[in-house]
């Protein structure tokens, strides 16, 4: 009997789990999702409508990428720039430096 309804509960499970949407993982670190989204979108082209009233970078712009260093990225991370606010006090240096690389993978690659 009790192996009865550990098959059906079991049963049970594994359907309601089969209807259920599968939601892709998102390519994108927590970080960026809780922080950079909301601006500069889920692929880094501003377009939504808070990047576009504060005026966000285009990160996928393969020119912007090439004229600045790594350093400034960090830097505006941290400290802000424009109407980007500062996440300095928010995030580890580390978390820093990784949000900068990810945002350098964003460039547009040329074909």
């Amino acid at each position: 009997m009790k192996k009865h309804l550990f098959v059906r509960a079991a049963g049970a499970l594994f359907l309601a789990g089969a209807a259920a949407p599968i939601r892709a993982e998102s390519a994108r670190s927590e970080n960026f999702e809780i922080h950079c989204v909301v601006c500069h979108g889920e692929n880094g082209k501003r377009q939504t409508e808070e990047g576009r009233k504060k005026k966000a970078r285009d990160l996928t712009n393969a020119r912007w990428q090439e004229t600045i260093d790594d350093a400034r990225i960090v830097r505006s991370i941290t400290k802000g720039h424009d109407e980007m606010p500062a996440f300095g006090k928010k995030l580890t240096v580390d978390e820093i430096k990784a949000l900068a690389a990810e945002v350098r993978s964003l460039a547009k690659k040329s074909s």
